[in-house]
């Protein structure tokens, strides 16, 4: 392997991609011309790294929301840095980062091919050569991961308005102090190197020729613990091939990985890192007026109290499933309840406070995980109860479900809404005095009261589940791309959003309505995966007044505070709330 290849992440299997590809097109492939010729000379080996991808839209509130892949794209990338697209459902057994020889033949017609990538070749068979290795990294000069940032204008862009300070302050500020607040000190990430402008020959197509050729001019060299973050130009906004943002998935938080994004909102970067980190999504999990019964779906990015769902001005804390998956959730923080033991009251810390009991973990006779947290307006979670509250969160008790990649954490609707107001209906707090049924009745959860500096909930574990939950699907879901508008000089969304909210040109339908099926067994956890790519979208539950989409920032220091989404509405089923 080359030394700026980074190992690569467990695959995921292919969901059907999203007809707004254009914008967050993605393509790992051989030149064009070297393609004809294989093809030309009938099926060949290949001998590389299982490499995965998802675009990602924009942030959170913007018409690029609607504008994400749903499925993954998959390669099989060669020592020498050339890859070959091959159908993700052709190698689902074989595992990301692995390396593998595949032989290949003739092109196959997909969808992403017909949105301008280069064709996928017919996998004719494949074999298993080595595991995916694993990767620690060595604390350097306090630091355990190291950060090379650098601004790259691609092939067929144009500078922006963001600066290199812009780029090197979100990082080294509000990131780093995310990720080394949520851990504990776990991860402590700084910029090492710092490159201001490069125009690359390499573009958005070939997200690998821009990392390999952004790493050979700046001298990064991957490893455990390295990250290249890529600042690509956002001019032209829909440069062919460039997605909002492009995230490598790795084994844990000392893998490293490679990251571009076209903002310098710090969620954004914060989400990016997240997957190198081995994260995938925090999504929403929304039945028919049920907790997880009936017809269901799973609305990617849907969690706004987190950071690995849609990105926008707040982060909030990480959530308790995404930070059991990290190993970053400390069992004196943590109170588990089996389906066979007694019942049990407990005093709910908020998640934010980071002290005390903040997560009970609940496990059925299945093996399928759910989490209870308490968020209140502390600590990071302060926004809450404030002008920040920009989609009218709930403060309460939120119950999670352990998902598998990429909706590694599921927010379930703690008050649920019949199917046509599922995107309107961000409200997801269980509400207090009520008991309510979760893994089909296998515990039965009762949230007693609710103060601002915690929560009294009961958990009574039952014999067995009497109603059948509707299980995960069974093919693993996309990422998806948030959409916001962060422009840096837009007014203040609280004083300019339009009383009467209307869906940005190209909004994504809602997604289909999966009917119930038989019971089937959850995978308990979703395993670790490295080396895989996302991009994000915005869900189809906000519904912007602007146009415009996402912006390039202005250059200058008021540029990171002023990264705010403008011209947004929601419609909730507490009624239709037009600013704060």
């Amino acid at each position: 392997m080359r030394l700026h290849r980074n190992p690569p992440a467990p695959r995921r299997p292919l969901r059907a991609l999203a007809g707004a590809v254009t914008a967050l097109a993605l393509s790992l492939t051989l030149p064009a011309t070297a393609a004809r010729a294989e093809e030309a000379a009938g099926p060949s080996t290949v001998v590389g790294e299982i490499v995965q991808a998802w675009p990602e839209a924009g942030p959170a509130g913007s018409a690029a929301e609607a504008e994400h892949a749903e499925a993954p794209l998959t390669w099989v990338e060669s020592p020498t840095g050339e890859a070959v697209r091959v159908p993700t459902e052709a190698v689902a057994g074989l595992a990301v980062g692995s390396t593998v020889e595949v032989t290949v033949g003739a092109h196959v017609p997909d969808a992403a091919g017909q949105e301008g990538f280069e064709p996928a070749r017919d996998v004719l068979g494949a074999q298993l050569l080595q595991e995916a290795p694993e990767a620690r990294a060595a604390r350097v000069a306090g630091l355990t991961n190291q950060v090379t940032v650098a601004m790259v204008v691609p092939a067929g862009g144009r500078r922006d308005g963001a600066t290199l300070a812009q780029l090197v302050a979100a990082v080294e500020g509000p990131v780093a102090e995310f990720w080394s607040g949520e851990t504990d000190g776990t991860v402590r990430l700084g910029v090492t190197a710092a490159h201001d402008w490069l125009q690359t020959t390499a573009g958005c197509a070939d997200p690998t020729a821009l990392w390999n050729e952004v790493a050979d001019r700046t001298g990064f060299v991957p490893g455990p613990g390295r990250h290249l973050v890529v600042y690509v130009s956002s001019q032209p906004r829909d440069l062919p091939g460039c997605s909002y943002a492009l995230g490598q998935v790795g084994a844990g938080v000392g893998a490293g990985g490679r990251v571009y994004v076209r903002d310098v909102l710090p969620s954004v970067i914060t989400h990016e890192l997240g997957h190198n980190f081995g994260l995938g999504h925090s999504s929403g999990h929304q039945c028919d007026a049920a907790m997880e019964t009936g017809a269901c779906r799973t609305a990617p990015y849907r969690d706004y109290y987190d950071v690995m769902g849609a990105s926008w001005r707040e982060v909030g804390s990480l959530n308790a499933p995404q930070a059991a998956q990290l190993g970053v959730l400390p069992p004196s923080a943590q109170l588990p309840v089996e389906a066979a033991g007694p019942a049990t009251t407990v005093t709910l810390a908020p998640l934010g406070s980071r002290a005390g009991t903040r997560a009970v973990r609940l496990t059925d006779a299945t093996g399928s995980t759910y989490w209870l947290e308490l968020r209140a307006a502390v600590g990071r979670d302060a926004w809450l109860g404030a002008t920040g509250n920009r989609f009218g969160l709930d403060s309460g008790v939120l119950l999670h479900r352990t998902g598998r990649m990429p909706d590694t954490a599921l927010l379930l609707d703690g008050s649920p809404s019949p199917a046509a107001g599922w995107d309107d209906d961000l409200r997801a707090a269980l509400p207090v005095g009520v008991p309510v049924p979760v893994a089909g009745g296998a515990f039965t959860v009762t949230v007693d009261a609710v103060t601002a500096t915690g929560a009294t909930v009961t958990v009574v574990p039952a014999a067995g589940a009497a109603v059948p939950v509707t299980p995960l699907p069974e093919t693993d879901a996309a990422p998806q791309v948030l959409a916001a508008t962060p422009v840096a000089s837009a007014p203040d969304p609280v004083a300019a959003a339009p009383a009467t909210p209307a869906a940005p040109a190209g909004v994504a339908a809602p997604a289909p309505v999966v009917a119930a099926a038989p019971a089937a067994q959850e995978v308990p956890a979703a395993p670790v995966v490295t080396g895989m790519q996302l991009v994000e979208p915005v869900p189809a539950a906000v519904r912007t007044a602007s146009r415009a989409g996402w912006a390039a920032p202005a250059a200058g220091a008021a540029g990171l505070t002023a990264l705010v989404l403008a011209g947004w509405g929601v419609t909730r089923k507490r009624g239709v709330r037009a600013g704060d």
